[in-house]
């Protein structure tokens, strides 16, 4: 009996006394969820993502340890990489939590990965980085001539470009791209520029993969060129770097432009999925798809599925076109200017001076619209209950002088229109308006002398859809007069560049493009439009950049936009 108690006591004093070994550590409410490395480091290399493995152990307030690697569940942000059981696959550089879970524990570390890769011209020697190793020499700097400064870009831009020319002798040339975590260079060749930019007119562009990669998720870019002689390679030709403003989201949508003069190709509609960064502009109805017919103006339903166009110029036969088949209707119908409806279900057109609401499917004219005086570029609102125009004093609906902006309300169940209301009424020409995604501003075009037709002095303007405050220029995005700034267009949705709201506005120039493009050329520039300024009743602008998947060859106008791009079947 005695032996029996004594027993018990020893076995009572193990238990309490945690004498078993880990067996008091059964209870992990006590315990930390630990994941090692707590920092780590790791480098991208050129076309080969980064890996980091961790592992994770609960320990106690004693500092027992137990590890837990097999079933805790790791995770990044997916904008950086993606984890396989504990090993992390990262391919966007920047500073990221990794995060553990195991049951109710979590647990945390830091990873930083940094990127770095370089691509050298085949025409150039294997180790030309390894000349710009030498000292730098500001004075010998190459003079970057675009992008411009102060230039704000989507982030999902795709083949960003830089142009420079060189006084100083240099003539192989390193161009970089850089963040706090990424580092991109390319080592090209000079001279390859149109010889009326200057000496040693030089450009290249960063393929959108290099693009992409360097801009990561950060809110700046940095681009820098540097020059060196390949013949008596001692010093760098270096100016300072210069900084791109990234908006917060990737930009979306689909823009549709009419290409004309081609070089040896086809001209008409083209069309770019802004979602698909790097990829040249495609074909959409063209004289290879219309048996040599062109296509010029057109607009297009908010959602992308159906665009009206016009056949062969001016006061010429028009039709409406299913997006998805590219199947066009009969042409029996004449129109110069249309907008659709926001369900894109009824088209509202305009033929010398008279506008019309149409049914989108049949064409049949389903009522009028009596204004005062001739009515010309019609656009509605992304509600579709406001309408804006210009009001002519005579002439064709695509030529004319003397445009006023007015705006009235309409119902699209009983296609009946309220009182004009007179919005633009200074200037000599107004012309060319344009709804702002949110209906609050008006964009359009003004020219002090001349008609609305291909004016040379066209500039932007906005001003606020109510009334309430005089018209802004776009100064910045204009650059001067003589250039051509026609055609201005909102993209369809707001984004954020640090913490203001902007939209993108679409604009048809001829101005000069760096060492690529004399001026005389149209191509489609691209600025944001920044709403807090403009309701400050500054420039909204900021100096505008060319759209890169445009080819150099053809003159391109006339850019809508669309939410989507529908893939024909």
């Amino acid at each position: 009996m005695m032996r029996t108690a004594i027993r018990a006591l020893a076995i009572c004093c193990v238990v309490a006394c945690g004498g078993s070994g880990d067996d008091d550590h059964s209870n992990e409410f006590d315990a930390t969820l630990v994941v090692e490395p707590a920092t780590a480091e790791v480098t991208i290399a050129t076309g080969a993502p980064a890996m980091q493995t961790y592992t994770s152990k609960l320990v106690w307030p004693d500092g027992f340890e137990k590890d837990v690697t097999a079933e805790t569940l790791f995770s990044v942000d997916e904008v950086f990489g993606a984890f396989q059981a504990n090993t992390a696959t990262v391919s966007t550089a920047g500073k990221m939590s990794v995060r553990a879970l195991r049951s109710d524990k979590a647990g945390m570390a830091q990873l930083i990965a940094r990127l770095k890769s370089q691509r050298v011209d085949p025409s150039l020697p294997p180790n030309t980085p390894d000349i710009f190793n030498m000292p730098e020499d500001p004075a010998r700097a190459p003079n970057v001539v675009y992008p411009p400064l102060d230039v704000v870009m989507p982030r999902n831009l795709g083949d960003f470009e830089t142009h420079w020319t060189d006084p100083h002798g240099n003539d192989v040339f390193e161009v970089s791209l850089k963040t706090e975590f990424a580092d991109v260079r390319i080592y090209v060749p000079g001279g390859n520029g149109i010889a009326s930019a200057g000496m040693m007119p030089s450009w290249t562009a960063f393929q959108a993969k290099e693009w992409l990669e360097a801009v990561g998720v950060e809110g700046t870019v940095s681009y820098q060129v540097r020059g060196v002689q390949l013949s008596n390679p001692t010093v760098v030709g270096a100016g300072p770097p210069r900084q791109v403003k990234l908006s917060n989201e990737e930009m979306q949508g689909g823009l549709y432009y009419w290409a004309a003069a081609a070089q040896n190709g086809a001209y008409g509609i083209y069309r770019h999925d802004m979602a698909k960064p790097g990829e040249p502009a495609e074909e959409f109805m063209t004289t290879n798809q219309t048996s040599n017919r062109c296509v010029a103006c057109h607009v297009l339903s908010r959602d992308g599925t159906r665009m009206a166009i016009t056949y062969d110029g001016g006061d010429a036969v028009s039709s409406i076109v299913d997006v998805a088949t590219r199947v066009a209707q009969p042409d029996t119908d004449r129109w110069n200017f249309a907008t659709f409806t926001p369900d894109g279900t009824k088209l509202l057109t305009v033929f010398q001076g008279a506008l019309s609401v149409r049914d989108s499917s049949t064409r049949a004219v389903l009522g009028g619209m009596t204004a005062g005086g001739a009515v010309s570029h019609p656009d509605l609102s992304a509600d579709g209950t406001r309408i804006v125009y210009a009001i002519t004093a005579g002439g064709a609906d695509y030529s004319f002088d003397g445009g006023r902006i007015v705006t009235r309300s309409f119902d699209p169940t009983t296609n009946a229109f309220g009182p004009e209301m007179p919005l633009v009424t200074t200037g000599t020409n107004n012309f060319y308006p344009s709804w702002s995604p949110d209906g609050q501003y008006v964009l359009f075009n003004r020219s002090d002398a001349g008609s609305s037709y291909n004016n040379g002095n066209a500039s932007l303007w906005v001003v606020k859809a109510d009334g309430s405050a005089p018209a802004i220029e776009l100064v910045a995005a204009n650059a001067g007069l003589g250039l051509t700034n026609s055609w201005g267009r909102w993209a369809p949705f707001a984004q954020t560049v640090g913490t203001d709201q902007i939209y993108w506005v679409t604009v048809s120039s001829k101005r000069v493009f760096g060492t690529r493009l004399a001026a005389g050329t149209p191509q489609i520039w691209m600025t944001p439009f920044r709403v807090g300024a403009a309701g400050a009743g500054m420039d909204p602008s900021a100096a505008a950049f060319r759209l890169p998947f445009q080819n150099l060859t053809s003159s391109n106008h006339i850019a809508q936009w669309t939410e989507r791009v529908i893939i024909p079947q």
